[in-house]
């Protein structure tokens, strides 16, 4: 199971002149039972990539932290009466690849598989016992959890783990994302496989599903295989939209000692969803600030020239109830308090005056000309269109991105940061000696 981080979860793409909107016409239709279903035909390589995303990330723990990912993770360890073994072997002899992945939104199942009738039938037919069928058997079910609190002690001796679990957990206090999405070792430890179950009844059903499939195959098929891979499932409801979590109502500092040579930075405040308003100025005012790897303003200052980092980055991670805008680092720990003298210097000069017509240009440039490496294969487009579909962005998204990238004004970056980051109310985060 992979669980992947809110901050890839922004949505950073453009259109360049070799690959206009216009080629990525999907079909859409909801199943008889609630599914909704994107399908986009691609037919350069005999290769399906199927994605089942279900609103069912860690923000729907409640109390029982942890519980999202162990259900998911035992999803495939057990179906209509085949042991996790015989499972995974099915889908080896046809050369499939199953893989799960969750974060605090949502918890997606994909697969991928060659389009020869052996192939996608074999694997189809293992992928739909996964989704519909998973029988959660007990000694499965030790094992996973076992796996799962492994997972949760490792990640104590991490740094960047402990500076990353610390710095949600502080930010969002009791909002559904503060906790971790594993859960912590005395949550996981209490959880029973009746939990399991229970939530796999509530969450992993129809009106809570979005399908996605993207490769060599024509539309008949294509409404085929959406209604064997999703007709068992029971209709259900789809699950409550996650609550916008509040600011901070003033400036935080958490140190953590921690035997390290370097000293974690995490420093941010409440983000956006993908559909706040000021989503494209900050889109193009954070590669200015800290998104451009080794040009922007951060990297510049704190790595260039004066070699306090390896390397910096800003971020805003749009998720449904308000993602995080964060700056994260490392440094030497006697470094640390010049590092954040650095940073918030940059970021006030940034809120405070417009960003240059040539950074305005270069990240203009860089944002539309990076689409092509955004869809180098199915895989990605796929992960994509369920993004766009789950997060319920526009229909013409993807035909007027060029457009509204173009048109954004260093004015309207200035004034979205003076909006959205407040440099007397950030929240700190260091893990280390410093």
């Amino acid at each position: 199971m992979r669980i992947f981080s809110a901050c890839i979860l922004a949505i950073t793409i453009g259109l360049s002149h070799s690959v206009a909107a216009s080629t990525f016409k999907t079909e859409k239709w909801l199943t008889k039972n609630g599914v909704q279903v994107v399908f986009y035909p691609a037919m350069e390589v005999p290769m399906l990539d199927i994605s089942i995303a279900f609103a069912a990330g860690s923000a729907y723990d409640e109390n029982q932290y942890g519980l999202s990912a162990l259900t998911s993770s035992m999803m495939n360890q057990g179906n209509a009466g085949q042991n996790a073994t015989a499972v995974a072997e099915s889908l080896a002899d046809v050369g499939a690849q199953y893989k799960v992945e969750i974060n605090r939104d949502m918890v997606v199942f994909s697969l991928r598989t060659l389009v020869t009738q052996e192939a996608l039938s074999k694997a189809g037919y293992t992928f739909t016992q996964i989704i519909n069928h998973p029988d959660f058997p007990d000694p499965a079910f030790s094992r996973e959890k076992k796996q799962q609190l492994m997972a949760i002690e490792q990640s104590q001796d991490a740094p960047d783990d402990v500076a990353q679990l610390n710095f949600f957990q502080a930010l969002y206090q009791q909002h559904p994302y503060a906790h971790p999405v594993r859960g912590t070792a005395a949550t996981v430890n209490a959880l029973n496989k009746s939990q399991v179950i229970e939530f796999n009844k509530r969450y992993y059903v129809a009106k809570n599903a979005i399908l996605v499939m993207v490769g060599a195959m024509n539309s008949k098929t294509a409404h085929q295989l959406a209604d064997q891979l999703t007709q068992e499932l029971p209709e259900g409801q789809a699950a409550p939209a996650i609550p916008k979590a509040p600011q901070l109502p003033q400036a935080k500092t958490i140190n953590i000692p921690f035997p390290s040579s370097q000293t974690m930075i995490r420093l941010g405040q409440i983000g956006i969803d993908h559909h706040n308003p000021n989503y494209f100025p900050l889109l193009v005012g954070n590669y200015i600030l800290g998104g451009g790897a080794l040009v922007s303003r951060l990297a510049v200052e704190v790595r260039e020239k004066r070699g306090l980092t390896y390397g910096i980055e800003s971020q805003f991670a749009p998720m449904s109830g308000n993602g995080p805008f964060l700056i994260s680092l490392s440094t030497k720990n006697k470094q640390t308090k010049e590092a954040l003298n650095v940073i918030q210097n940059v970021l006030r000069t940034y809120i405070d005056k417009d960003p240059t017509d040539a950074e305005m240009n270069a990240a203009k440039q860089y944002l539309i000309g990076s689409f092509p490496l955004s869809l180098s294969g199915n895989r990605s487009i796929a992960t994509l269109l369920l993004r766009m579909t789950f997060y319920h962005l526009p229909e013409d998204f993807l035909d007027t991105y060029t457009a509204r990238i173009n048109a954004i004004t260093s004015e309207q970056v200035k004034q979205a940061f003076q909006q959205q980051v407040n440099p007397d109310k950030l929240l700190l985060v260091t893990v280390g000696k410093s």
